[in-house]
């Protein structure tokens, strides 16, 4: 049996981390008695996308216009103050070319592909306007589950993909399918099951439309990437591990919401369970790509073997995996918690690259 192909020099880096304060595994172990009611849909949202309510502290600091593209509703998001917030001392040293370039952020909020964006999602959305200069956040509101499963709901977002690129922009620079116009980096992003629809969507438009406009990156934390009933044997051991310290979700809850998105579609068909799709494309089209996953969450151990994946087959970018940590922690910077803070500022730092 030939053995993968060895890592190249530009292959995505996956970065390990095992540090953990003492405040967050406090909050993990609060937390554990209360999995999954914590993350229970509320109710259900009718077919269709959902027409959305900006939280509070996302408008204070945003100008946010909503609009109708193909059935579909974004919320465009940007920054009142025209200054960004520097990350540190040096930042404002930064090219012109750097400040200069416009950005666009598609982001796509996970709930279980039953809810629609928290808090947590609006105030990390409008913190990324803020921080990343001439950057427009754009929230898409998929339709939802299980009035809406995936079947439904991914045929009217690969209609809205090639609408989702300017034609007065360039797509991703480094790709053939490259057009001309003013320079605008464009940026598919989710978490959980907004970034299972980013690495299902993306992956499989650009396998089977060749012609398909490519952004130039993907974003995704802690993303779901295998929708087949869990454990699989490939995670045998992993998975009832990362159950067992799981804070959030859990294997019967996970089961039970990806049936739900996928209901009427085959659990191992890639559209569904991007894992299983060809991410060659991605290096052949020069998307880069960018990940955040947890040990502490039974997406964890797939979405590692995803970032392996993309490294085996030369796809450029970084992924960090954080053992110890729980289920899309990075949006716990809003409660003050250091790694929130330190998963926030990675994402800062992969989106400036």
């Amino acid at each position: 049996m030939s053995s993968p192909p060895s890592p190249g020099p530009t292959s995505l880096q996956i970065t390990t981390r095992d540090d953990r304060t003492f405040l967050m595994s406090a909050l993990q172990i609060c937390l554990k008695p209360f999995r999954p009611h914590l993350i229970k849909p509320r109710k259900e949202l009718p077919a269709g996308s959902p027409e959305l309510s900006a939280h509070s502290k996302a408008k204070s600091k945003c100008h946010i216009t909503p609009r109708q593209v193909c059935g579909i509703w974004i919320y465009d998001m940007v920054a009142k103050n025209a200054t960004a917030t520097r990350e540190k001392p040096g930042d404002e040293t930064r090219s012109g070319k750097e400040e200069g370039r416009r950005r666009r952020i598609y982001y796509f909020a996970g709930g279980g592909w039953q809810m629609p964006p928290s808090p947590e999602h609006w105030k990390t959305c409008a913190e990324l306007c803020i921080r990343l200069p001439q950057t427009t956040v754009s929230i898409v509101s998929y339709p939802l589950a299980p009035n809406s499963p995936a079947k439904d709901a991914l045929p009217m977002l690969e209609k809205l993909y090639p609408h989702l690129f300017s034609p007065t922009s360039t797509t991703n620079p480094t790709s053939p399918l490259a057009g001309e116009g003013e320079e605008e980096e464009v940026v598919f992003a989710g978490d959980s099951a907004g970034g299972n629809i980013v690495l299902a969507l993306v992956l499989h438009i650009l396998n089977t439309i060749p012609s398909s406009p490519a952004p130039n990156k993907l974003l995704v934390i802690s993303p779901a990437v295998d929708l087949r009933e869990q454990p699989q044997s490939t995670f045998s051991t992993s998975l009832p591990q990362a159950d067992q310290q799981d804070p959030l979700l859990g294997i019967p809850f996970t089961n039970s919401t990806a049936a739900n998105w996928s209901r009427g579609t085959d659990p191992s068909s890639p559209q569904v369970s991007p894992l299983l799709a060809d991410v060659d494309v991605l290096r052949q089209t020069g998307v880069r790509m960018y990940g955040i996953s947890a040990g502490n969450d039974v997406l964890g151990p797939p979405a590692r073997r995803f970032a392996e994946v993309c490294q085996e087959k030369g796809v450029g970018g970084m992924w960090l995996h954080w053992e110890g940590m729980m289920h899309c922690f990075p949006l716990a910077w809003v409660y003050g918690l250091s790694e929130g803070k330190e998963g926030l500022k990675w994402i800062l730092e992969a989106l400036r690259e």
